[in-house]
């Protein structure tokens, strides 16, 4: 018996829709027939848009399949090119914009504001690689810092009620500039660089009134005891039902918990329901948290938290100590103890920008609720490299429930497994979707087959590994001239790329770089870009960085940018690039 496509029922057509993209299904079935294009616009192909996998020469074919004055929401992923949001038309009734991976927030702002008076709800995450924050000759790179950008979105947004900037480490805003602003946040998601900044989030108007949802993450620690005088003067927080608190491990300040705790006092947050919280607190801390409001008082908070405590006392000792819950929300706990040798100030192995504390051999005492609410593990005091022995300890009740974790992002550095790696209860193999390899120059036996983003900082032998998920779709090359003495930079590791079918993205940024790869290298990097969609190159330098010669260094890099460009499009012949080069021309970015 033969079924003829168009005899199949509604049911049927719409389960076959559920396994295709926005792309293919109004690439096959637009305007095929009545029924299709109702079917189609019932299961919101017309409103929701996501064109991120879609070549250039597609792309604007595409755009003649589009209903705009239909279209809701966009969404841009960090496996697209950051040249697509340039080439959207306006959307009338646009209302909702995610866009991931970005690399210069202008063209977020010159888009968003065109949309001034629909969009309600922006959704904008970037990190140091994405945004190829450093410096070059001339200019400083990204054109606009985040507190900019804020400043624009906010003075000219008047519809907006969510904004959500991700809480990336180094996505962060070093300063909020408003005592009052014009339209009623209901949802606020930042990283922040000091706590003074999250006072003056919550002492604008008209936030007390109208913030429902404030989610910080806090990058640096400094102000901290100036922020405690200042906390009794905050208004009360209304409305606020769910914040949170997030910080990494490997800094402390000695009054995180006292912070925490009379922020979210009765007094300020009156109504909070729920809180999630990272801290590094001290044993006495940890004897008073048990018994504090947070835990015990009649708002009866849902509360999940992680927090290490740098101690060589017991673990048994401080188990008893560790709260379980509020009154109306229990949990279940988990623990582990790190045990770390002492490792000298002249490390050899260490990337620009990480910093750890000089630490002698310790104790780390980790504590945190079912299920893991994060979705990172915290980087601890000391490099991963220097624990010695993990402990893990279960909660003393029984385990009733399965607890899915919400940990999608790994780093795994020095060729190591990451220590979230031992804990069932925070690492899911199948739930990593981004993984960051440090300095990795061999296979790392870590079976993550869901991961679709993978960063490689100064290790591009990594990339020979056997083990590289067929799911990556975006991949971020980052390589430090330091690092260069035992990372080896040899290009024709880029081969092995042909093997990833999902492959559509690959950005790469050098820093520091006293001269830029050679004409046999540029021909290796030119190779693997035909079967991509999205590709960057540029160069940088950070700040501290005056060891070579500037100018004559900046000066080869633009001329590598020209003959990268020249040799890629000298391969894509038959295929309608749009590329576009820096100003200073020491960057590169084309979308095929």
């Amino acid at each position: 018996m033969v079924t003829i496509f168009d005899n199949l029922a509604d049911l049927s057509l719409i389960e076959i829709f559920s396994y295709l993209s926005c792309v293919d299904a109004l690439w096959c079935f637009n305007n095929l027939n009545i029924r299709l294009t109702r079917l189609l616009i019932e299961r919101g192909f017309y409103y929701h848009i996501n064109l991120s996998s879609t070549r250039f020469h597609r792309f604007r074919k595409f755009l003649s399949l589009l209903r705009f004055n239909e279209i809701e929401s966009l969404i841009i992923d960090c496996y697209s090119s950051p040249l697509q949001l340039r080439c959207w038309p306006y959307l009338p009734h646009l209302r909702i914009l995610k866009v991931k991976g970005v690399r210069n927030v202008i063209n977020v702002f010159n888009f968003a504001q065109r949309h001034s008076t629909t969009l309600t709800h922006l959704v904008v995450k970037s990190s140091e690689y994405f945004k190829t924050g450093g410096l070059t000759a001339k200019l400083c790179y990204p054109l606009w810092n985040l507190c900019e950008f804020i400043t624009e979105i906010l003075n000219h947004m008047s519809a907006l009620c969510s904004l959500d900037l991700g809480m990336g480490s180094s996505f962060f805003l070093h300063r909020w500039p408003f005592k009052t602003i014009q339209m009623p946040l209901t949802y606020l998601a930042i990283t922040l660089s000091v706590t003074h900044t999250l006072l003056d989030i919550m002492s604008t108007e008209p936030l007390s009134h109208t913030l429902e949802q404030l989610h910080i993450k806090l990058c640096g620690g400094p102000g901290l005891m100036e922020s405690l005088g200042a906390i009794r003067l905050l208004p009360q927080m209304k409305v606020l039902h769910t914040f949170s608190f997030v910080k990494s491990f490997n800094w402390h300040s000695f009054l995180e918990w006292t912070f925490v705790k009379i922020l979210t006092s009765s007094n300020i947050m009156p109504v909070l329901r729920r809180i999630n919280f990272s801290l590094v607190i001290s044993v006495d801390d940890l004897i008073r948290m048990r018994n504090s409001a947070l835990f015990t008082d009649f708002r009866h908070i849902d509360i999940h938290y992680a927090f290490i405590i740098n101690d060589d006392c017991p673990h048994i000792e401080l188990l008893n100590y560790v709260p379980r819950g509020s009154q109306s929300h229990s949990r279940q706990i988990a623990s582990a103890t790190f045990i770390s040798d002492c490792w000298p100030d002249n490390q050899p192995f260490r990337t620009p920008g990480q910093f750890y504390f000089a630490k002698s051999k310790n104790r780390q005492h980790l504590f945190y609720t079912l299920p893991w609410i994060f979705n990172e593990f915290f980087k601890l005091s000391v490099p991963d490299r220097c624990i010695s022995e993990v402990e893990v300890f279960i909660s003393s009740s029984s385990i009733t429930k399965i607890h899915s974790s919400y940990l999608t992002e790994l780093n795994v550095s020095d060729n190591l497994a990451s220590p979230a790696s031992f804990f069932p209860q925070i690492m899911s193999s199948n739930r990593i979707m981004e993984l960051r390899l440090y300095r990795c120059n061999r296979q790392v036996s870590m079976n993550l087959s869901n991961v679709s983003h993978l960063i490689l900082i100064d290790g591009l032998d990594s990339l020979n590994s056997s083990l590289l998920s067929l799911n990556i779709r975006s991949i971020q090359i980052i390589l430090h001239h330091e690092c260069l003495r035992f990372a080896a930079d040899d290009w024709t590791a880029l081969h092995t790329l042909s093997t990833l079918p999902l492959l559509n993205s690959l950005r790469i940024i050098l820093y520091g770089m006293h001269s830029p790869p050679d004409g046999t290298n540029c021909q290796i990097i030119a190779e693997t870009t035909p079967n991509l969609l999205d590709f960057s190159f540029c160069f940088r330098r950070i700040n501290c960085e005056d060891r070579y010669d500037i100018k004559s260094a900046f000066k080869k890099h633009c001329l590598f940018i020209k003959q990268l460009r020249n040799s890629i499009l000298n391969l894509s012949l038959n295929k309608k690039a749009y590329d576009y080069v820096e100003k200073d021309g020491c960057g590169l970015i084309m979308w095929f």
